[in-house]
């Protein structure tokens, strides 16, 4: 009885909600939708990608996508293999060409890099052009031995400390793939 009486009063509620005139709306729904932001294409190692901030075509991005190549370099020497390098430069740049191939020499050879990290000690405003940008921006160079599957160093694998390397890069902008390349390169 008392459930019956409660429904009764749910029932007389609702209805009488729904028994007041109503306006109707004299607007309808937008048939436009709200612009979407295109997803980038993925660029660089799958465990290592190039971080969107360093695929802006300004300067903030060219500065990124510097201080990205610079820990890319880092990580690959630990591998170490060049391909994700060549990925990021053009065929013009030969100091990338030459680090790539070192790299990619190194794995061949059974040898490993030991120290030789590069950290980046201050960095200038880039100098922006038409799809273009320099860098210039002094590199901590950490002492490096380059080992053998032995153990033993290997000739001319050996570098002292250098704690504040001139340096600096060309960047392109590439449209294809959304970011920057490097076309030129010197560290040291």
């Amino acid at each position: 009885m008392r459930l019956g009486a409660i429904s009764l009063v749910i029932s007389a509620t609702l209805l009488s909600g729904c028994s007041e005139k109503q306006e109707a709306n004299t607007t309808l729904p937008s048939t436009t939708s709200a612009p979407t932001v295109e997803a980038l294409p993925p660029l660089g190692p799958a465990d290592f990608p190039v971080p969107d901030e360093a695929r802006t075509q300004d300067a903030a991005g060219a500065e990124a996508f510097v201080r990205y190549w610079i820990e890319l370099l880092n990580r690959q020497q630990a591998i170490p293999s060049g391909q994700p390098l060549r990925d990021l430069s053009s065929p013009e740049c030969d100091e990338c060409s030459r680090i790539a191939g070192a790299f990619d020499d190194a794995a061949a050879a059974g040898h490993r890099y030991e120290g030789g990290e590069l950290s980046l000690n201050d960095v200038a405003e880039p100098l922006m052009g038409d799809g273009e940008a320099a860098i210039a921006f002094g590199v901590r160079v950490q002492p490096l031995t380059v080992r053998a599957p032995t153990g033993s160093p290997v000739p001319g694998g050996v570098g002292e400390l250098v704690s504040n390397a001139g340096s600096g890069m060309r960047l392109a902008w590439s449209e294809e793939s959304r970011s920057w390349i490097i076309t030129r390169m010197t560290i040291g």
